[in-house]
């Protein structure tokens, strides 16, 4: 409660704030109500970060062109995924990186490295894309969503490299009790070796929600 100019910063010893608590602090700089646009989200919004910490993260092709994903989570990742033929995950009875949505909001940016380390059996140029896939509450099917980043430059040759991508991207929903997938894979490829190749590295990633 304002007293005086050295308990509330008031221009006098009369009470001139409008706001009589308590306070509470949203960010470092403001404890004033967020402004809101009227789409029913949070506007600050909130960072999730990835990473594939101390286990290898592992993208591939296998035979029949099967594309062979990589799951990011919070300092691991599990590998092996296969991307069934209409581009969906299914985690039934498989281990999962996924995350449960608190709130309801809008996914807006999506950032990814991979540092690829030495592989002597890899040939050709590939690319690596980073997208977060989505399950609804209920079910263990994932679906791609429209927050993806195509890593640039292309992975060409054994040697180590490090490509990255970034980008704004059309607000995808979300739902509370949603579960959401950082899945990095091999998007296009060219001149690749005869069958079964992958690019084993480092992976990270984060996306923006409000």
């Amino acid at each position: 409660m304002c007293v005086n100019k050295d308990s509330c910063n008031c221009l006098s010893t009369q009470r001139e704030c409008n706001h009589l608590g308590p306070f509470v602090a949203i960010d470092i700089n403001c404890i004033n109500t967020p402004i809101d646009d009227g789409d029913g989200t949070n506007d600050n919004g909130s960072i999730i970060p990835f990473s594939s910490g101390i286990t290898t993260s592992v993208v591939g092709i296998a035979e029949g062109a099967t594309l062979v994903a990589s799951l990011i989570g919070f300092g691991s990742a599990i590998n092996g995924i296969t991307l069934l033929g209409d581009n969906t995950i299914d985690l039934t009875g498989i281990l999962s990186e996924a995350f449960s949505v608190p709130r309801n909001g809008n996914i807006t940016g999506i950032s990814a490295t991979f540092n690829s380390f030495i592989d002597l059996n890899l040939t050709g140029t590939h690319t690596i894309t980073a997208q977060i896939y989505r399950a609804p509450a209920g079910t263990n099917i994932y679906s791609p969503t429209n927050a993806r980043v195509d890593l640039a430059p292309p992975i060409t040759g054994p040697f180590p490299a490090i490509t990255f991508g970034t980008g704004d991207i059309e607000p995808v929903p979300v739902s509370v009790g949603d579960r959401l997938l950082m899945v990095f894979y091999i998007s296009t490829t060219i001149n690749p070796p005869a069958l079964n190749f992958s690019i084993s590295g480092s992976a990270s990633a984060g996306i923006t929600i409000v």
